[in-house]
């Protein structure tokens, strides 16, 4: 085989690449179309610049490749004449969070390519990735709208672990600080998705996309209350946000297939970050619900692919030829 040929690792990364990324520019062009800070304004050039380049090279390697280049989504999904939806505080929010989560998924993507132009577009994601998430991070510190995560007292010797109680279920010892920073990266996380399940829901006129916004608020308030009494277990205060992140305009901005693709995107990184948070807590009872949330956010995206099928919005990424169906 070719060392030029695609592998079914780089195929499946590239096509997911090309999706998120346009799926992304109609966001940031609302973004831009509707700030007011024009401290933010290069933040969200930014990130569109990435977003643009992804899907441009990705393109380019499933042409060289003669592989279909995927439909994905455009400004098609957009209305560029709808009122700002998402405050300043939340677009600067946001856009952190969509640094952090690249650094995740291309550091993955990384790791898992074999030939060196595809590895080389992921090291220059990750680069630029990098350098999106420390802008946001230092202008929301010099803004007062990144929340710092909380600070404990801890000991000034080294200890090691002397009884099974330290992870037994019913012990509930004090958290350690692995457990408190899952805990409270997953309480940001959470506080995202009722954001933006808020916004969508109040400016879809889809009935069936509006109650399933509305069910995704309500998990996650429901999975951020846990994570917030966890800590509050143990006595640590959870940071709270002040900024506001939603406008009341009700109009659409975004289509309904656009909306439900980013809530599926979300979903899919909750899961994926509740079952790393549980590898590596050691308290049972924390891990016994991480699972449980686990298989919620499993059932809701399940509900979120229904609707998306039966509506025709879902595209199939590319799959293995079925042998079994080609010797019948």
């Amino acid at each position: 085989m070719s060392q030029k040929t695609l592998t079914a690792n780089e195929i499946g990364l590239l096509w997911t690449q090309y999706i998120q990324n346009s799926m992304a520019i109609p966001v940031l062009e609302h973004f831009q179309l509707t700030h007011r800070d024009e401290e933010i304004q290069p933040l969200i050039g930014l990130a569109k610049e990435i977003a643009e380049l992804g899907m441009n090279d990705c393109r380019r390697f499933f042409e060289e490749a003669e592989l279909p280049v995927p439909n994905g989504y455009s400004m098609d999904d957009l209305n560029p004449n709808a009122p700002k939806l998402f405050t300043d505080s939340f677009m600067l929010t946001f856009l952190e969070h969509m640094g952090q989560a690249g650094l995740t998924s291309d550091g993955f993507s990384l790791g898992a390519s074999s030939r060196e132009d595809v590895r080389n577009f992921f090291s220059e994601r990750i680069r630029k990735q990098d350098h999106l998430f420390h802008e946001c991070v230092n202008i929301g510190l010099e803004k007062g709208i990144y929340t710092r995560p909380p600070q404990i007292a801890i000991h000034k010797e080294t200890e090691y672990i002397e009884s099974k109680s330290y992870y037994h279920p019913f012990s509930k010892r004090s958290l350690n600080a692995m457990e408190i920073t899952h805990l409270y990266e997953n309480i940001k996380n959470n506080t995202i998705g009722e954001v933006v399940c808020q916004g969508f829901a109040q400016t879809s006129k889809n009935k069936t996309v509006k109650e399933f916004m509305k069910q995704g608020k309500k998990m996650s308030i429901k999975h951020r209350k846990l994570f917030s009494n966890l800590l509050d277990q143990s006595g640590i205060m959870t940071p709270m946000v002040s900024a506001n992140f939603l406008t009341t305009h009700t109009d659409p901005v975004f289509s309904d297939r656009l909306m439900m693709y980013l809530i599926s995107v979300l979903a899919s990184a909750g899961q994926g970050n509740y079952a790393t948070s549980s590898s590596v807590s050691l308290r049972y009872d924390i891990v016994f619900t991480y699972q449980k949330l686990i298989l919620d956010t499993a059932i809701y995206s399940k509900d979120g692919l229904d609707i998306m099928i039966h509506n025709g919005w879902f595209e199939e990424p590319p799959q293995a030829p079925d042998r079994e169906k080609l010797i019948q």
